[in-house]
């Protein structure tokens, strides 16, 4: 497994070791690269949107922490990243971003093109444990620091020739749950059919007795 390494618009170097979940996920095993050498941070996983029906197409999920065993729960994760200060140390929870946020977009009045960063829709959490204590909302500079470097890694993802073959991955995991989801409705109809052409049968038979009397 190569290392990688890219630096942020703010300046810091992150390092990683990429490997594929067992949907389809890529996670980021990353470590933050200072003059004196490599510290680890944790890891950060992205994919597609987990949503079977999205409001909004093209969305990823960036978590932080991988996940344990069929668990979504952010207590249950393991190498949750450490982007914080000393309160907010740990960062938790996931995020669903748009990665169409980094598209260069020229300002209509000056032409200028300014170099776009990663939002959230709701505020990052962060705690002072990795698990077992509760959340709080990260400091300002916790978020600043964390929106530096998913830009910069949403890039990274989006520039992986092996992006295409994970996405396709996942959303046949996801399928999988649609067929799974849609199932039910089909033999709740399929239930309604039979029980309508019992009774097209009795209510024919019942016809054809009246024009035979």
């Amino acid at each position: 497994m190569s290392t990688k390494t890219f630096t942020t618009a703010a300046g810091a170097t992150y390092s990683y070791e990429i490997e594929t979940g067992e949907h389809g996920e890529a996670v980021y095993n990353l470590s933050r690269v200072f003059q004196s050498g490599a510290l680890p941070v944790g890891a950060i996983v992205v994919h597609p949107d987990y949503n079977l029906d999205p409001a909004v197409p093209g969305l990823l999920n960036i978590q932080f922490g991988k996940s344990g065993a069929d668990s979504y729960d952010r207590h249950d994760r393991t190498e949750v990243p450490m982007l914080g200060g000393e309160h907010d140390t740990y960062v938790i929870g996931h995020q669903l971003i748009n990665p169409a946020d980094l598209d260069a977009k020229a300002d209509p009045e000056t032409g200028e093109i300014t170099d776009p960063k990663i939002t959230f829709t709701r505020s990052v959490r962060a705690a002072s444990t990795a698990t077992g204590t509760a959340s709080i909302r990260a400091t300002r500079e916790t978020f600043h620091k964390v929106q530096d470097l998913i830009t910069a890694l949403v890039k990274e993802y989006r520039a992986d020739k092996a992006t295409p073959k994970r996405e396709a991955q996942y959303a046949a995991f996801l399928n999988a749950q649609r067929a799974e989801k849609i199932q039910p409705e089909l033999d709740a109809i399929d239930a309604q059919i039979k029980a309508l052409m019992f009774r097209k049968a009795e209510l024919t038979e019942k016809l054809n007795g009246y024009k035979t009397a």
